[in-house]
């Protein structure tokens, strides 16, 4: 199967938001995968045969101490000075505040924004009428997300995530660099931002028990990786995943480097869930784990008295690739819209709506590095890892600064103005800021991304 036809079938529109996911529950509970377990050179920089094969078999690889503990003191520092943190009165020195903090946290927060929604104005809240959307459509993601999963509150410090030191500290860490050349092979794209902090915290003991949450993002990450910035021991919300489920899900893609699920990729799910007793990433501060971009992975099973904080973080090879994954919030009573993965909003005049209205909010899932789609539609490979490094060659240093998508649109993403360190994050724009209406209900999005290769 070779072919990379760039006028394949258009798969439906799909919410960039959105994971993929069945609800079949997860049988087996994760095993705990502490240093012993590792194959022999999880301490040393590349990959001994033995890790080669397990990430070929299993989809991942770990890393101990990749990064040095007090590369990530500052962000300690930051993180507690942050408003979800001083909204909950946590105390460094107090395990006990540490308890469920989300008892103490706003409904609905809008901290660490700047006043630039649709270019002009605050981020809206659910009540406020807005001139682009329906009262109460969803903004996206905030700068600090905070939410009540099964069991335990979470804090997603999303807007850390684009900080120009944390990202050296992190995801462009020249360790972790090596890593991912040594495993997916170059040009590596250089990692602009990641999806920031991720802080599970200690259950109430008359809060639900835990559950795992199993799910696949269905984004062009080609490699995930997960960096703890401090201990976490078992059963304390480890970063949890399902080995072999990226090459069970993968042959079930229609293509290679867009995820896009077909029936049986439905069955693939529950079969994993079913059948394959999940791993929880135990480990040290700087401690790593790499997985292939589609793995089932979920936060995991939270009995403990810690604080979980993992840097959740996407990798790709350098691609020529298509355009943003957008969405358009639904207008005088209208559904939400998403962009086809040909660049098309395909708008109707259901319930009055003006197809031809630019004034329409349009958002993208800013929180990950890769935001734009494989301009090639092949098909799948009889080998998903062909293309791969998976230590056959040696690590060169082939890491390539191609411009954050961002800067290749000239979105409002990072923090200006009064906005704090950690804010911050990329608003609602016209849609007529990114498309060109064609008539018919068709508005056709604009590419830049491979403006920068000419």
């Amino acid at each position: 199967m070779t072919s990379s036809r760039q006028d394949a079938p258009v798969p439906p529109p799909r919410d960039p938001e959105s994971a993929f996911g069945t609800k079949q529950p997860a049988v087996h509970m994760p095993l705990p995968i502490t240093p012993d377990l590792d194959p022999p050179g999880a301490d040393r920089l590349g990959l001994t045969p033995e890790e080669q094969a397990q990430f070929r078999e299993q989809g991942y690889v770990i890393k101990r101490g990749l990064i040095p503990k007090e590369t990530f003191q500052p962000f300690h520092d930051l993180w507690w000075q942050q408003p979800p943190a001083r909204a909950a009165k946590l105390d460094p020195d107090d395990p006990k505040s540490w308890v469920a903090p989300g008892r103490h946290w706003p409904e609905e927060n809008r901290w660490s924004l700047p006043d630039n929604w649709m270019g002009k104005g605050a981020w809206p809240s659910p009540e406020e009428e807005r001139l682009g959307a329906n009262t109460g459509e969803r903004v996206g993601r905030l700068p600090h997300k905070l939410t009540r999963d099964v069991g335990n509150y979470v804090w997603r410090w999303h807007g850390i995530g684009h900080d120009p030191a944390f990202v050296r500290a992190t995801s462009a860490h020249p360790n972790v660099l090596y890593m991912v050349e040594a495993l997916l092979g170059g040009p590596i794209k250089l990692p602009r931002r990641n999806r920031g902090i991720y802080s599970v915290f200690p259950r109430a003991p008359d809060d639900p028990e835990t559950k795992l949450g199993p799910h696949m993002d269905q984004s062009m990450t080609e490699m995930q990786a997960v960096t703890y910035i401090d201990d976490v021991e078992p059963r304390s919300g480890g970063f949890t995943i399902f080995p072999t489920s990226p090459q069970t899900l993968y042959r079930t893609s229609q293509q290679a480097y867009n995820w896009v699920a077909t029936d049986a990729s439905q069955a693939a799910m529950d079969h994993i869930k079913a059948n394959v007793r999940p791993i929880e990433f135990c480990g040290k501060a700087g401690d790593v784990i790499f997985c292939h971009g589609w793995v089932v992975h979920s936060a995991g099973i939270h009995e403990g008295d810690r604080i979980r904080k993992a840097v959740i973080q996407d990798f790709n090879r350098v691609r020529e690739r298509s355009h943003m994954r957008w969405t358009a919030a639904g207008k005088n009573g209208g559904e939400r819209i998403n962009c086809r993965m040909d660049g098309v909003f395909a708008i109707t005049d259901d319930d009055g709506d003006d197809p031809a209205d630019g004034v329409r909010e349009v958002t993208n899932q800013w929180i990950m590095d890769s935001n734009e789609f494989v301009l090639s539609r092949r098909e799948v490979f009889a080998d998903m890892f062909e293309e791969w490094n998976l230590g056959q060659r040696p690590v060169e240093g082939n890491v390539v600064a191609e411009p954050p998508w961002w800067e290749k649109y000239g979105l409002p993403l990072l923090p200006s103005g009064s906005v704090p360190r950690g804010g911050g994050g990329m608003p609602a724009v016209p849609l007529s800021s990114v498309a060109s209406y064609e008539g018919d209900g068709i508005w056709r999005v604009k590419s830049r991304a491979n403006n920068w290769m000419h």
